[in-house]
This record gives C-alpha cells, sequence and structure tokens, in this order.
C-alpha cells in the first residue's frame, strides 16, 4: 500500500514541475514588456523599450525552459539506469 502512495505523489510532483513550465515563457515576456515599460515612461520613449525588453524576457524564458528541461531529462535518465525496478 504506501508503494503505491509514494508513485501517486511522485505522479502529482510530476503534474505540478511541467505544468509549471508552461509559466515561464509567457512570465519573462511580462515581467521584460512590464520593466521595458516602465523604463519607456522614466525615460519618455515611444514603446521601444518595453518591445525590446519584453522579447528579452522572453527569450530568457525560453532558455530557462531549455535548461529546466535538459536536467529533467539528465535526472531522469539517472533514474531509468538504476537496478531493481522490476515488477512488484
Amino acid at each position: 500500500m504506501p508503494r503505491s502512495i509514494g508513485k501517486q505523489a511522485n505522479l502529482w510532483a510530476q503534474v505540478g514541475f511541467y505544468s509549471s513550465l508552461g509559466i515561464i515563457l509567457p512570465a519573462g515576456a511580462v515581467v521584460g514588456g512590464a520593466s521595458g515599460w516602465y523604463l519607456d515612461r522614466w525615460l519618455h520613449t515611444s514603446p521601444v523599450l518595453a518591445l525590446v525588453m519584453g522579447f528579452l524576457g522572453a527569450g530568457g524564458g525560453f532558455l530557462e525552459l531549455l535548461r529546466i528541461l535538459k536536467r529533467a531529462e539528465k535526472d531522469a535518465d539517472g533514474d531509468n539506469s538504476s537496478p531493481g525496478t522490476g515488477s512488484g
């Protein structure tokens, strides 16, 4: 019985992990765009900085997304190589 509870908790941990990945890219774009908008207001420029910072934020979010997925893939490869994961 405890083994199935552990599997269910691991499943929900994975669901939480992968659902948070969908927030990283838009959050980077929103934070970058908002900071660019505040800089535009302060420097009295057109929305150039808002666009530039929004794209930079989206790019940073994309790079962070790739870094997290690469680390998750590396961790999953390490888990699959462990012995003793047979039927039970």
